[in-house]
């Protein structure tokens, strides 16, 4: 168990290294480009960190959220970390490059309605909240979500190994009994054909 503790820990401690800022930029949403602030990481992947930012906003944010055009929506909702007002905040995860250079890309939009998305130009203050959430949830709160996933992942394995050896265990054991009465069948049969050829050589010799 340390040694897989270790490997866990030896993993988090060199991810960062792929991971860029948060940044202004756009993303198709509706088929029109939007302001968006974007966050791109190779260090986890598409389905643990849109996990991670679910349970972010819904299970401690305590938002509630639909689908909404590709995106996780979270309409006209307060979220103090933005600000004093109620958003429209949406949330895409989704994965950009080849296979050797795999990038999993955050995209963060805020809306006060209507679909009309926030930018720095028109409110900087909001977006550099923004900026802060996304750069905090990727180093603490999504390195934490995917330490723990590994984990659980990891005891899960170890689990199922550990029944695997016990299974092989006792079919071994069984083997080995159905050897041990094999050979105290074959000493008996031993003991008969030495019988039978000792009356086989008495008869002989009767003859």
């Amino acid at each position: 168990m340390k040694k897989v503790v270790f490997f866990i820990l030896a993993t988090v401690m060199a991810v960062g290294v792929f991971s860029q800022p948060a940044k202004e930029g756009t993303v198709k949403f509706n088929k029109n480009d939007v302001s968006a602030i974007i966050y791109e990481t190779a260090d986890y992947d598409v389905k643990t960190t849109t996990a991670a930012l679910k349970a972010r906003l819904e299970k401690d944010a305590k938002l509630k959220g639909t689908n909404v055009s590709g995106f996780r929506c979270y309409q006209a909702q307060p979220f103090a970390e933005f600000g004093a007002l109620n958003y429209d905040i949406y949330t895409k995860v989704v994965t950009t490059g080849k296979k050797k250079n795999l990038k999993t890309v955050i995209y963060l939009l805020v809306s006060k309605g209507n679909e009309n998305f926030e930018s720095e130009a028109k409110d900087p203050e909001l977006a550099a909240n923004m900026k802060a959430f996304l750069d905090n949830f990727v180093a603490t709160y999504l390195r934490r979500f995917d330490i723990e996933q590994k984990y659980q992942n990891q005891t899960k394995l170890i689990a199922k190994l550990e029944k695997e050896q016990k299974s092989l265990t006792s079919d071994k054991n069984k083997l080995q009994k159905q050897l041990e009465e094999k050979e105290k069948a074959i000493t008996a049969k031993q003991a008969e054909v030495a019988k039978a050829k000792a009356l086989l050589n008495t008869l002989n010799e009767s003859r």
